[in-house]
């Protein structure tokens, strides 16, 4: 069975040591049991500028995505959330609020905030589940509703797919969020967002970081040497996974998938996702359903973060099978 549900990669054993001795080292610390700081651990804020261009005066470590989302949530009545997303995520955001579904297309849209502030998330680069990125109309779009004093979120959980993990390209006046999740694993529940600008935060946005010794450890275990470690072993075959799917069915049926990163969404005709999932799992392919991803049509998604090029290539050759029920989405 070929599993494109999105399983994670393991760390190769020499990263598994550096870690062991990161952690030793931050045990060493001094008061490595006390409450972090209010915005971080200043070692690990400065290890997120110096790699990633995390400047922290604008900078608050959190334990991930999920944890900011159900914060940053109260920070206005309603809020709209891209159509597709992972399904969760509506909800927890929906927590403390009105929360709409919404296409990338509709933001652009005359009216679609009105005079008072409503909340924007949006997923980019590499959106999960269909890999698409903001192009720059979009983002300008999103630029000016910041300016019109909408806070605008861009999640950039997936940023590791890019060729340059640095800071990702922003929308003017916006925030961000990202983790370490889909680089070293949703166990590794370390992240952090930034702010537009230096003004105050809501308290609610500096209680939800990880305990000191998790920051000091990954202070420790974070530099160019492991990055370029977690990237080969858990990023690189991912994007080699992908790629040798799409270059096949580009050559069997002509397809042309877009999007990138570690998924990708295919549409089914004459069947519900039930019977598409089930029909692929009989012919040797595990993948997920696109409803648990907010798709509001019925989909598959497609993973390769715990694939091969081998796998990947034959799971090509058994969509192509199946070009009258299955095909790529079109962008929303």
């Amino acid at each position: 069975m070929i599993d494109l549900t999105g399983p994670l990669r393991p760390w190769s054993p020499r990263v598994v040591t550096r870690f062991g001795a990161a952690q030793e080292r931050a045990r060493d610390s001094p008061s490595w049991w006390k409450t972090p700081a209010w915005r971080g651990e200043p070692a690990l804020l400065e290890r997120l500028a110096e790699l990633f261009g995390a400047p922290p005066d604008r900078t608050v470590v959190t334990s991930g995505v999920r944890q900011f989302a159900a914060s940053w949530a109260g920070m206005t009545a309603s809020t709209l959330v891209e159509t597709p997303t992972f399904a969760d995520l509506p909800i927890i955001l929906g927590s403390r609020g009105r929360v709409r579904s919404i296409s990338w297309q509709s933001l652009t849209d005359g009216g679609v905030c009105g005079v008072e502030p409503v909340g924007v998330w949006v997923t980019s680069p590499f959106r999960n589940p269909d890999g698409r990125s903001l192009d720059d109309t979009l983002a300008d779009a999103l630029g000016q509703l910041a300016a019109r004093g909408h806070p605008v979120l861009v999640n950039q959980v997936y940023r590791w797919f890019t060729s340059d993990a640095a800071e990702p390209t922003l929308p003017v006046g916006a925030w961000s969020v990202t983790s370490l999740a889909k680089l070293a694993g949703g166990g590794a529940r370390l992240g952090w967002f930034t702010t537009p600008d230096t003004g105050e935060l809501p308290r609610e946005l500096t209680t939800g970081s990880p305990p000191t010794l998790w920051q000091r450890t990954w202070a420790e275990f974070l530099d160019p040497t492991t990055l370029r470690a977690l990237w080969a072993d858990c990023v690189e075959p991912t994007l080699d996974a992908r790629r040798a799917f799409t270059e096949r069915v580009a050559e069997l049926v002509g397809w042309r998938v877009p999007g990138g990163g570690l998924s990708l969404l295919l549409g089914c005709d004459g069947v519900d996702e039930d019977a598409a999932v089930q029909l692929l799992e009989e012919h040797g392919l595990r993948v997920s359903r696109g409803a648990a991803f907010g798709s509001d049509k019925p989909s598959v998604r497609l993973a390769f973060s715990g694939a091969n090029r081998a796998d990947s290539a034959l799971a090509a050759d058994v969509l192509a099978t199946f070009t009258e029920i299955f095909r790529p989405t079109q962008r929303q």
